[in-house]
C-alpha cells in the first residue's frame, strides 16, 4: 500500500478543477494540501465509521484503536486533528467518539489551551459533553464549563465572530435557565438566586447585551431584566420584613 493518501473530506476533483486553473506557484500549494505522506492508516478510520452505521459495535471499536495507534507522532496527529473538526459530525449525544477525543483530539487541545491557543479553546468548549462524560477531564481543564471557555476565547481575542456568537448563545441559555420557572423565581443552578447571586445574573445580562445584535436577543435580555428586577424587589422586601 502506498504511503500516499488522499487527505480525509478532500474533494480531489474540484480542486484538479482549480489546478489547472491556478498558476504553477498556486498549484503547487494545492497539490501539498491534496497529498501528504504519512504513516496513520485512514483506511482504519474509514472502516470504523462504516461499521458504525452498520451497527458493528464490537468491530468499530477495534477499527477505531487501530486507527488511533497507527500514528507515529505527534505532528501527525496534530496535522489530522486540525482536517478532522472542522468536518466532524457529531453524535446524538453532540459527542465525537471516546477513543478519538481521548487518545487524538484532547491532548491537542488541551496542550493549546494551556499556552492560550485560541482554536484549542473554541473547541474545548465545542466538545463540552466529551469534557464533561470523560472522567477527570472536566477537573484537569479548571473545572470550567462550556461558557468560560467560550469567554476566554474572548478574552484572547474579541472580534473572532464565532467565539462572540457562541459565547452569547451560551450566555443566552444560562438565563434561560435562570428564568424558566418564572413567575416562581430565578433560578441560579437548581436553586433560587439570593440577592448577591442576582447580581453576577445581572452583570452576565448586561454583558450579553453589550454582544448581541437582533432584535429578539435583545428583546429577551431587556425582558430577563425586567423580570430579575421584580425578583430582586421580591427579596428585598422578604429580607426587610424578616428582620
Amino acid at each position: 500500500m502506498s504511503n500516499f493518501q488522499v487527505m480525509p473530506h478532500f474533494n480531489l476533483l474540484s480542486e484538479t478543477k482549480r489546478l489547472i486553473r491556478s498558476s504553477s506557484k498556486d498549484a503547487a500549494k494545492l497539490r501539498r494540501l491534496a497529498w501528504r505522506k504519512v504513516s496513520m492508516n485512514i483506511e482504519y478510520f474509514e472502516k470504523f465509521e462504516l461499521e458504525l452505521e452498520l451497527g458493528l459495535k464490537k468491530t468499530a471499536a477495534a477499527s477505531v484503536k487501530q486507527f488511533v495507534n497507527s500514528f507515529e507522532n505527534d505532528d501527525e496527529i496534530k496535522s489530522w486533528v486540525w482536517n478532522y473538526l472542522p468536518n466532524l459530525e457529531k453524535n446524538r449525544h453532540s459527542c465525537i467518539r471516546y477513543e478519538i477525543f481521548i487518545d487524538l483530539v484532547y491532548p491537542l487541545l488541551k496542550k493549546g489551551f494551556e499556552s492560550k491557543d485560541y482554536n484549542s479553546t473554541l473547541w474545548l468548549g465545542k466538545l463540552i459533553q466529551n469534557v464533561y462524560q470523560t472522567k477527570g477531564i472536566f477537573e484537569e481543564l479548571g473545572s470550567n464549563v462550556e461558557m468560560d471557555f467560550f469567554r476566554i476565547c474572548y478574552e484572547i481575542d474579541p472580534n473572532v465572530e464565532e467565539g462572540k456568537e457562541l459565547l452569547l448563545q451560551s450566555i443566552l441559555n444560562w438565563l434561560s435557565h435562570c428564568v424558566h420557572e418564572w413567575p416562581s423565581g430565578i433560578l441560579y443552578g437548581m436553586n433560587g438566586a439570593s440577592i448577591e447571586q442576582c447580581q453576577d445574573i445581572r452583570s452576565e445580562a448586561n454583558f450579553a447585551k453589550l454582544l448581541a445584535s437582533k432584535e429578539r436577543e435583545l428583546s429577551f435580555i431587556n425582558d430577563f431584566l425586567v423580570k430579575l428586577t421584580e425578583y430582586e424587589l421580591r427579596l428585598n422586601k422578604a429580607s426587610k420584613s424578616d428582620s
